[in-house]
């Protein structure tokens, strides 16, 4: 029997899978009234928003305007965690290169993507539908977000 936790902070490799897969664990812990919080679900460029597997392999790709920012392509976990789960409630808070939420109930909208669809996207993709592909929300929606879980107690 393992105890449940209340909140979880996924901030890691900076890779869509790892951080997929960081979220699956933490959900196997996570209360029913639990929250998971990401960190760099919202990179604000190219630059930042470049996959690879460390901050110095990122720096060595020599990316134009690389500024030292990355955020690596976790905004993909998101997507993916939209478009495949229909127990999980998702956004995103725009702020400190996006904040992402994870719940558990129902999702506000559901994505229509494969995981090869996923996969695919690049940086384009996400800067032309930030709103809808990882649900993006200022940074006041937190205090909705929290009246509604206090709701729910």
């Amino acid at each position: 029997h393992s105890e449940k936790i209340d909140v979880a902070f996924v901030d890691g490799l900076h890779t869509y899978e790892q951080a997929y897969q960081d979220v699956l664990n933490a959900l196997g812990h996570l209360n029913h009234n639990g929250v998971i919080l990401m960190h760099d679900c919202n990179p604000p460029t190219c630059a930042s928003a470049a996959p690879a597997g460390s901050w110095e392999e990122a720096e060595m790709m020599k990316i134009p305007a690389w500024d030292g920012m990355w955020c690596g392509d976790v905004w993909k976990s998101i997507v993916h965690l939209r478009a495949t789960r229909n127990d999980l409630n998702i956004f995103v808070l725009d702020c400190d290169f996006g904040i992402g939420v994870v719940t558990k109930g129902k999702p506000g909208q559901q994505l229509d993507f494969t995981v090869d669809q996923i996969k695919a996207m690049t940086f384009d993709d996400l800067n032309g539908n930030r709103d809808s592909l990882i649900n993006l929300k200022p940074q006041t929606y937190l205090f909705e977000f929290l009246d509604q879980i206090d709701q729910c107690r």
